[in-house]
């Protein structure tokens, strides 16, 4: 491994479910994936504009007023699933005024051996009751099965790196199991 690897969900399930992906995508670097053909194309615009959404909710987490952040919509796809997040939205700043924190795009890291495991996380709330949620914006087209996403690699590596160095986020106390809750959120199912 590089000397500064850093394990990441994706990288861990990558080698899990192929080897050679995993050799390509995080040890030599090369984009993935690599075909210039019209269903690549597509999925490679579905990926950026998920990357969008993902940046367009952290800015509306931080403050960005979401009139400023909509000029920015360009896409049918980003649109709708930006008008499901704005459903749920005020929710969450209501919840911030009501003493609960939240840190958008916020990434943690603990030892693992030689290396580091990293997650970041699309959204950490930490109530007032140190209940610590974890929210996953999902912007796939169709919404997976419960037990599928049950073995992910992302539904316990981030629980897992939250509790082992969470510890800052929870008035410098260990995390335990009981506090984390991870909520997967389908910007196109917006309800389920």
């Amino acid at each position: 491994l590089p000397p500064d690897f850093q394990f990441s969900q994706a990288s861990l399930q990558d080698f899990n479910d192929c080897r050679r992906r995993f050799l390509l995508r995080h040890i030599q670097r090369l984009s993935w994936p690599a075909l210039e053909t019209e269903p690549a194309l597509e999925q490679e615009r579905f990926l950026q504009q998920g990357a969008a959404f993902h940046r367009l909710a952290q800015q509306l987490l931080l403050g960005i007023p979401a009139r400023r952040l909509e000029s920015m919509i360009h896409d049918a796809d980003l649109q709708g699933w930006w008008d499901h997040f704005m459903q749920i939205a005020p929710g969450l700043k209501d919840s911030a005024e009501a003493g609960w924190q939240l840190f958008p795009e916020i990434s943690l890291s603990i030892p693992l051996r030689d290396s580091r495991l990293v997650a970041k996380f699309d959204l950490l709330v930490v109530t007032p009751e140190n209940k610590m949620l974890i929210y996953d914006w999902k912007t796939s087209r169709k919404k997976p099965r419960r037990q599928w996403l049950e073995k992910r690699l992302q539904t316990r590596v981030y629980p897992y790196v939250l509790g082992s160095g969470g510890a800052s986020l929870n008035q410098g106390k260990p995390v335990q199991p009981g506090q984390v809750e991870m909520v997967y959120w389908f910007a196109s199912h917006p309800g389920q």
